[in-house]
């Protein structure tokens, strides 16, 4: 048996792990620590007055820490010359001083830059995915407070269509935890996620994001780039920046070959389709069904409801004119063959406004019906309309009268 050497680390673990870096860094050139988690300003500025170097791009680079940590060696082993560009300045006396920088037209700080950002970019795609599969994610609404658990897109979807807060698709957010947790802190100090503006109690809050619509978060504020996934594909840019340059190739991209593909209608008894009118129209009357009538006899609203009618019956398995439940789509088409049922019932059973809506979403056989003939049912000369201030008086006039009434009674 091979013994264990060194403790085990589970794999998920280890991956959280690597995603997190000390804050504390030490010096390029002398043993001086800062704290990278607030601001890169501080060692910046030492490097420059310090020891005369600079390093250009900073936001380019994804993980200054381990930056420094690979150049750290070689600037304490060699001069720095070896390494980066120099550059002669004038000082505040007028004398020439020698400054360093390092930058990505250097090939071996080129190659060190895109590896540390493809590797943070593995890391973060191994989270994500981590996430989007963990069903043990357990966390309380922001706004009713009512906890949800399993997969994180069920607290996404409720908060989307119950409080109307969306941040994006799921799937492209990483580091839910975290960001859930930010937002919430914001919420408990009554800041408001889009504005920042802070209000008194929760119950303003919630008010002024309702009426201004800032159920969202602030797009501008650098701090929730971390958590989604489009800040980690390209070192130094943003989603804004990825999305104004996509805008800007759409709109400069020649789309005169784009084909379009014609959607597919389906027959109202079986699966077959086609995208052609003539042939569709030809297979349906196949069954014995006057389909080709439809478009003589009925107006376009008419077709609709029979349309949605005939889709609503074939799906529930019953004869559109007897109303016979049958066992399968295909007992029903036998039935409706044998005792020759491809028929319409009486108009009061189909022509009702229920039948208006689509039985099946994106129904492209509605789209292939045509308008030739008027409805008599909808008259728009009588149709007439009252102005709503009318409708008020008439309410007033009425509680008269009732008055009046009253009066005659007594």
């Amino acid at each position: 048996m091979n013994p264990i050497l060194e403790p085990l680390t589970f794999p998920e673990k280890q991956d959280e792990e690597e995603l997190v870096t000390s804050a504390q860094c030490e010096c390029l050139f002398c043993s001086e620590m800062f704290d990278l988690q607030s601001s890169n300003d501080q060692i910046l500025a030492h490097f420059l007055l310090a020891h005369k170097l600079v390093v250009a791009d900073v936001k380019e680079i994804v993980d200054l820490k381990r930056y420094m940590d690979y150049w750290r060696p070689k600037f304490r082993e060699s001069d720095p010359k070896s390494y980066c560009f120099v550059m002669e300045a004038e000082n505040e006396n007028g004398a020439k001083e020698e400054y360093f920088m390092l930058a990505h037209e250097l090939p071996e700080d080129q190659n060190l830059r895109e590896k540390l950002q493809r590797e943070k970019l593995n890391l973060v795609l191994k989270q994500q995915q981590k996430e989007r599969k963990d069903e043990e994610f357990s966390h309380c609404c922001l706004f009713c407070r009512k906890i949800f658990t399993g997969n994180r897109k069920v607290l996404f979807d409720h908060m989307n269509f119950d409080h109307n807060f969306s941040v994006g698709l799921p799937d492209n957010v990483v580091f839910v935890e975290e960001f859930l947790n930010l937002l919430d802190q914001k919420l408990s100090q009554n800041i408001c996620l889009y504005c920042e503006k802070t209000f008194k109690d929760r119950t303003v809050l919630k008010e002024h994001m309702r009426k201004k619509i800032h159920k969202k978060i602030n797009p501008m504020n650098k701090e929730y780039d971390k958590f989604y996934l489009v800040n980690y594909l390209e070192p130094g840019k943003s989603w804004k920046d990825i999305m104004e340059e996509f805008d800007e190739y759409c709109q400069n991209e020649d789309w005169s070959d784009w084909f379009e593909p014609e959607a597919e209608a389906m027959c109202l008894f079986c699966h077959f389709q086609s995208s052609a009118p003539e042939v569709l129209s030809q297979h349906i009357t196949s069954h014995n069904f006057d389909f080709l009538g439809l478009k003589k006899n009925f107006s376009i609203y008419q077709q609709i409801k029979i349309v949605n009618y005939v889709r609503r019956q074939v799906h529930e398995k019953k004869c559109i004119l007897c109303d016979e439940q049958c066992s399968s789509r295909e007992d029903l088409n036998v039935h409706m063959q044998n005792l020759s049922h491809f028929k319409l019932p009486e108009r009061s059973i189909w022509d009702q406004s229920q039948y208006y809506f689509p039985t099946y979403e994106n129904d492209a056989l509605l789209c292939l019906l045509e308008d030739t003939v008027q409805d008599d049912s909808i008259d728009a000369d009588q149709v007439k309309v009252i102005p709503e201030e009318t409708v008020i008086n008439l309410k007033l006039v009425e509680e008269e009268l009732l008055k009046l009434e009253l009066i005659v009674k007594k």
